[in-house]
């Protein structure tokens, strides 16, 4: 179970596996990326820094090879395309679907006809 990613002709499968949850959450200083998504949820928006970086972490599963400067390059793409920051929420609510931070939720490909 993933979510995919398309940003131009390029597509990413998305899933934050245990080993990288734990990275992310050492990235962002201890804190649980859960409380990033319930802030998503409450009409508060999160750092792109700390959405870039939930995005770096969904890609390492299936995506191994790819580095930070990778995801930062692809951000700015991705805006190129006439794409905004708040575009990418959706994207990281199904990331954390996906990822096992909700019991058994049932998730759906994210599009860019869907986002």
């Amino acid at each position: 179970m993933y979510t995919t990613f398309k940003v131009g002709d390029k597509e990413f499968k998305l899933k934050m596996g245990a080993a990288a949850i734990i990275d992310l959450e050492k990235k962002l200083g201890g804190r649980n990326p859960l409380s990033i998504l319930m802030g998503i949820e409450g009409g508060e928006m999160p750092s792109i820094s700390s959405v870039l970086l939930i995005l770096h972490a969904a890609m390492q599963k299936f995506h191994h090879s790819t580095k930070f400067e990778d995801v930062l390059k692809l951000y700015d793409d991705y805006v190129e395309e006439g794409k905004s920051y708040t575009d990418l929420m959706p994207v990281m609510i199904e990331v954390f679907k996906v990822s096992g931070f909700f019991p058994g939720a049932k998730t759906e490909e994210v599009t860019p006809e869907n986002q």
